[in-house]
Formats: structure tokens, sequence, C-alpha cells
């Protein structure tokens, strides 16, 4: 839960966005929040102070850097453009004895905790993000960005698994193409999104070969494995100790004992147990 924090504690003030809540109350001193970034900036009310001759608050300051001073405004924006998506921020408004400004969407800083997306990577001919935290109330939608508008080229919903990878094909456009990912929780209607990406299928190195898969029979040998063509190999026992190496296209394992091994191809791992 992402928690507002100050000094002194003159009254409590609960923010209710979607069924997002944050705590903050009004003190002589300082606000505070902290979480993570999700590509919004953050809006204030900004009362007049009790002398009614000057606002409350006073300094902004994010990260520790400041960022807005000498404020004369009953509203203001806090410009938060220059993070990273996704990277934690702490924004600090300093303010006058007897008031307090208001944050006006809290829900766009995200709670440290919970559900994340932790990366987006798009390919030459798909795009896959990492997720953290997931629920299968959560949908994701794969957005492009075409002529200043963010539209979907496809929906996906979530697995439940906690943590996954997903994956989906696409077809490039030529020049540069705009990719993000939004995350829909269909329970509380919270949206967050990734960062944006650009890709642009003329410049971007090429994708490496496709590695061929090299399939064995039979699945349970009692003598001889065969490969689907001559490469190298290693066979691992269950304490992860290479057994046998070598290369060829037929691996004698008379000498191994009954169990579970792995056979190792490449990049490929494959399981088989020895009758």
């Amino acid at each position: 839960m992402t928690r507002l924090y100050s000094k002194k504690n003159l009254r409590k003030l609960c923010l209710l966005a979607g069924l997002f809540l944050s705590f903050y109350a009004s003190y002589a001193g300082e606000i505070i929040i902290s979480g993570i970034y999700q590509g919004k900036n953050l809006f204030v009310q900004n009362p007049f102070s009790p002398d009614k001759k000057s606002y409350c608050a006073d300094e902004v300051y994010v990260n520790d850097q400041k960022t807005i001073s000498n404020i004369k405004l009953a509203a203001f924006e806090i410009d938060l453009s220059f993070l990273e998506m996704n990277t934690p921020v702490t924004i600090r408004i300093t303010h006058k004895d007897g008031c307090a400004p208001r944050l006006i969407n809290p829900q766009v800083i995200r709670p440290s905790a919970g559900f994340q997306i932790d990366s987006i990577e798009v390919l030459h001919t798909s795009i896959r993000w990492k997720i953290t935290d997931e629920t299968p109330k959560f949908v994701y939608y794969i957005e492009s960005l075409r002529n200043g508008n963010w539209l979907v080229l496809e929906k996906h919903n979530a697995n439940g698994q906690g943590q996954a990878v997903y994956s989906i094909p696409v077809m490039h456009s030529n020049g540069d193409n705009k990719y993000r990912v939004k995350a829909q929780n269909t329970d509380t209607h919270q949206t967050f999104y990734s960062r944006t990406i650009t890709f642009n299928p003329e410049t971007a190195p090429p994708p490496p070969p496709v590695e061929e898969v090299i399939t064995f029979t039979p699945a349970n040998p009692t003598d001889l494995l065969t490969l689907s063509k001559e490469t190298d190999y290693e066979i691992v026992d269950s304490q992860k100790k290479v057994i046998l190496k070598g290369k060829g296209q037929k691996i004698n394992i008379k000498t191994l004992k009954a169990g579970a091994y792995v056979l190792k191809t490449g990049t490929q791992n494959n399981k088989f147990v020895k009758k």
C-alpha cells in the first residue's frame, strides 16, 4: 500500500481512487509519497495558507532533487516524465503550518510490492513481456501507437501463475513502431503500463539463427540413445555431474545406472529415464 507520511499528525484524509487506497495527513512540514513510477504525472490541489496571503505548498522534491519552488497556483502538476518507467520514486512536498496540499491522483504511484510489469522486449517476429505477482483477474492489452493513438493489437488473459512470461507474434510496419503492454485488473479496475519500446525492423540487429531442435528415441532407453542428427552432447545425472560427453548421433548408455538423466544438446535440455 502506498503511504504518505508526515512529521505532525493534525488530521487524516483517505483518498480512494478505484480501490487504490492512500493515506496522508495535514502537517506543518511535509508530505511524502513513495512507490513505483507508472508513466503519469502527479496533480496537486494547493489551498491558501491560513494567512490567506500565500498558497500552502512551498517546494517539491523528486528523489531528493528540488523540482518546484515558490508555488503560486491553486493547483499544479508534478512532472515525472524524466523518470524511467517502473523505477522507484519518492516525492516530498513541503508546506506551511495549518494547511495541507491534496494529492488528486496518488494511485499513479504504484506501491513497491505487488503486481509489476517487469520488462517488455520487442523482437523481429514477436513481443514478450514478464510479469510479477499476477492473478487470474488480469487482462493484458498489447498496444501500438498509430497516428497519435494507442491501438490494441491483441488481448491476452493472464494465467494467474504469479510470475509469468508471455509472447505474441507481431508484424511490424516499416520505420519506427512504438509498443507497450497495458495490464488491467478486472476486479479493481487498476491499470498498469509497461515502458514504451520503439522498434525499427530496418535498423534493428538481425534475429539470431533458429537453433534446430534435436530429438531422441526411445524415451526410456536401456542401452542406446539415437539422436535426430549428429551433434555435440552431454549427459548429466541428478547431481548435475557430467557422466558422458561427446559428439555423434548414437549414444551408448549401457554403463549408466538406472535412473533420471538430462541430455544436453546446444541450448536444449531433455530429461530421460534409463531403465
